[in-house]
């Protein structure tokens, strides 16, 4: 298949618009990039067009920005910047930089969350504390005295998670002790790359990348690792467990999803963001009889809530609220002119949403003191200063369903496809329809499951919308796969019908006998990006249960649209636990093109290039430190058919097959 844009650099192709509309596996996409155009209202895809070609040094992640005296080209002509940094310094740099950049952003979610605990805890906030299980749980785990009452032990909990945060001395970090196996434990002390706290490695990272830091890019390398694992233990299990003691655990209900939940006759909402303390207050509003009655003053029908993005996938997960689509979709969503506000909270709201929304006639409501939009109404939440959440949750709320009297109704077009799905799989609901881990690995050792794999991350404009976390979840479905998902990725999946159980037909026939006879579908929606927890601790917990350490598992995690900072994080904390990495775009790991030999008598008589961080990701160097590896691979065909050899090998190793 051939994309508009060639890009021989990365040995790749990257689709213009019309590779969208014709590949993007959702109808309701083509149907509503279509009708923006007729409007006039620009989106992503265009941008993405007019950026066009882009700079091919930063494609290849060799420049570097890290001070004033550059930007620096690194290339073979000029193989060192100004400094003299050289390429893989260049690039791990980078790699790093991106890496705390999203951990930042995970920390600043996870604050909040740990905050919102301590306000319910002290009675600031009208916050009940839905999550006893879990927070019994932790408190045992962090060795509290279980009998104190349940608003001592939450601000005890929300103190350690908070350290954990926080720390700048060379100590345990109580999450990482709680869950992680001690295999890797003893690996990752061997390879000296125990983390102290989120915050202590950012500044260490920034600090080794600064003008006159470290040029050694194995260090590098090293806190990458080190920094991944504060990513996944103070951040991902921090904000993921937190979100469980407030709200409670999910478990499995039948919803419906996709932009056709929408109703023209009702007031549209959608929430959008990561942290779900503010909007879990507004939806109390909502539907309060004061704000429905309002709505019907107003000639509504009812009120609609839909979620974007990873609140949308915690509220589907919680609620069966229905979601909608995911960043690169949240254009086309206000594009159906029926949404009448959009209440975001904080990351992936993308600049352009406000002059989108202007185009329809959306309000555009922001809740989060750090994620401002020039023309939005903003009102902000502050756990530290809680005394407000009421009266500000019942403003928003007010004011997001009187936004409906603004509605352009001679622009409202909303495609007619919903999609049935289940959502809703914690770590405890998988446990529970599966009998727990060791029925899991017996499975795995019959070979009625072959695998077990999480398709997650982000969208990216250089691969057709969709459709790569669609093609290649279904051909690992079709090879005996067990799929979970999270983020941007688990709504693409949701809308494609493959978080249904009639999806498993689809399905190996084994996988699809198991399916059935638990009621489940081939691919679990596990929730937002932060509950990558719960795959981590499926993970954790089935390898455990078949005698097998991390690396020797038949495990995958596959990013087929890397985007967002936030995704570096994620692959990386999974390569720390020794589960290897499928990548769907080259970038910011140059590609080591493939080159003619001196001598060579035919065109095609290749041998393959090579170059340190290529060869330390994909080659031996990261899978002799850590048992995993990363494979590149932009074509969704090849990168399925890359995971189920990686499956089938482990499953030799094992002499499972």
């Amino acid at each position: 298949m051939k994309y508009k844009y060639n890009v021989p650099i990365l040995n790749a192709e990257m689709p213009g618009k019309e590779d969208v509309q014709k590949l993007t596996p959702n109808p309701a996409t083509r149907e509503l990039l279509e009708k923006m155009a007729d409007d006039g209202c620009e989106t992503c895809f265009d941008r993405f067009e007019q950026q066009q070609p882009q700079c091919g040094f930063g494609l290849r992640g060799t420049c570097c920005r890290m001070c004033q005296w550059g930007p620096c080209r690194i290339s073979e002509k000029n193989p060192t910047g100004i400094c003299g940094k050289d390429q893989a310094s260049a690039i791990i740099g980078n790699l790093l930089r991106a890496l705390v950049a999203g951990l930042s952003a995970h920390a600043r979610h996870a604050h909040e969350i740990y905050l919102s605990i301590r306000a319910a805890a002290a009675g600031k906030a009208a916050i009940p504390l839905k999550g006893t299980e879990r927070l019994m749980d932790l408190a045992g785990r962090f060795g509290l005295d279980t009998t104190r009452p349940a608003s001592e032990l939450a601000d005890q909990v929300a103190g350690i998670l908070l350290f954990d945060l926080s720390r700048m001395e060379a100590e345990p970090m109580a999450m990482l002790a709680a869950y992680a196996p001690r295999e890797r434990r003893e690996t990752w002390e061997r390879l000296g790359v125990m983390p102290r706290s989120a915050a202590f490695e950012v500044m260490e990272a920034l600090h080794m990348t600064t003008l006159g830091g470290c040029s050694d890019w194995r260090a590098l390398a090293a806190q990458e690792l080190r920094a991944a694992l504060a990513y996944c233990y103070s951040t991902l299990f921090g904000s993921s467990l937190a979100t469980e003691i407030l709200y409670g655990i999910p478990q499995p209900r039948v919803t419906t999803v996709n932009y056709g939940v929408l109703k023209s006759d009702h007031v549209n909402i959608l929430v959008h963001g990561h942290s779900p303390v503010m909007v879990e207050k507004i939806l109390d509003k909502l539907n309060s009889a004061e704000i429905q009655a309002r709505a019907r003053e107003l000639g509504a029908a009812g009120i609609v809530v839909g979620g974007l993005c990873c609140t949308g996938d915690e509220l589907l997960a919680r609620y069966g609220i229905p979601t909608v689509t995911n960043i690169m979709g949240q254009e086309l969503a206000l594009g159906t002119g029926a949404v009448d506000a959009v209440v975001v909270d904080m990351q992936c709201v993308l600049p352009s949403l406000q002059q989108v929304a202007a185009c329809y006639g959306t309000r555009i409501i922001t809740t989060c003191a750090s994620n401002r939009i020039p023309g939005a109404v903003h009102i902000p939440f502050d756990p530290e200063n809680p005394e407000t959440l009421e009266d500000d949750a019942h403003k928003l709320a007010l004011l997001a369903v009187e936004a409906f009297a603004g509605r352009d109704r001679q622009r409202i077009r909303i495609p007619r496809e919903t999609t049935a799905a289940v959502s809703g799989w914690s770590y405890e609901a998988i446990m529970e329809r599966f009998g727990g881990p060791k029925q899991i690995a017996g499975l795995l050792r019959d070979g009625k499951i072959k695998g077990l794999a999480t398709v997650v991350g982000c969208n990216n404009p250089k691969v057709p919308y969709e459709y790569n976390h669609v093609t290649i979840t279904k051909k690992l479905i079709a090879g005996g796969i067990l799929v979970t998902t999270t983020g941007c990725s688990a709504h693409a999946l949701l809308n494609a019908g493959l978080c249904a159980p009639a999806a498993a037909e689809l399905a190996a026939p084994a996988l699809a006998e198991v399916c059935r006879e638990l009621d489940i579908p081939p691919v679990l929606a596990v929730g937002g990006c932060v509950d990558n927890t719960r795959t981590m601790r499926l993970f954790i917990d089935v390898a455990d249960a078949a005698g097998r350490s991390m690396p020797e598992m038949p495990y995958l995690f596959v990013g087929p649209e890397p985007g967002n900072e936030k995704t570096v994080g994620q692959g990386v904390s999974f390569l720390a636990h020794g589960v290897s990495n499928v990548i769907g775009f080259p970038a910011p790991i140059p590609v080591p093109l493939p080159r003619k030999p001196a001598g060579a008598a035919a065109e095609d008589d290749l041998e393959r290039g090579s170059n340190e961080i290529a060869d330390f990701f994909a080659g031996e160097g990261l899978r002799e430190k850590v048992g995993a590896k990363v494979y590149t691979e932009p074509y969704p065909e090849l990168a399925a058919q890359t995971a189920r050899l990686h499956i089938r090998r482990k499953r030799q190793a094992l002499g499972w097959d």
